[in-house]
């Protein structure tokens, strides 16, 4: 999980350089956004100790999260640069995805 926040700091540094900041500010806007992510972390962490039912409940946030940014956002945007690469990532990656949780049994 922790490999997208690479692209997540690329994504606040690259708006930067456009406007001309230094590489230095750069870096650190990019390290000052990625840090609530491990206070939440620990938040969450007691929260599902303390009480275990929110577990399935936190999964189940994440997920909806992370589906309705790439409906709401993603896809669109992709559709509108390029229907036809969209087109076949989607037709690609949703039965990989279908494969992936059968053979692992999720």
């Amino acid at each position: 999980i922790a490999i997208q926040n690479i692209p997540e700091g690329t994504s606040v540094a690259i708006p930067l350089a456009a406007a001309g900041a230094s590489g230095a500010r750069q870096f650190w806007m990019a390290v000052a956004s990625s840090v609530p992510q491990p206070i939440g972390a620990v938040v969450a962490y007691l929260l599902v100790q303390e009480i275990s039912a929110l577990l399935p409940v936190s999964f189940g946030f994440a997920a909806g999260a992370m589906l309705a940014l790439t409906l709401i956002e993603l896809l669109p945007g992709a559709w509108v640069e390029n229907p036809r690469q969209a087109f076949i990532g989607l037709s690609v990656a949703i039965p990989l995805m279908v494969a992936l949780s059968l053979a692992l049994g999720v």
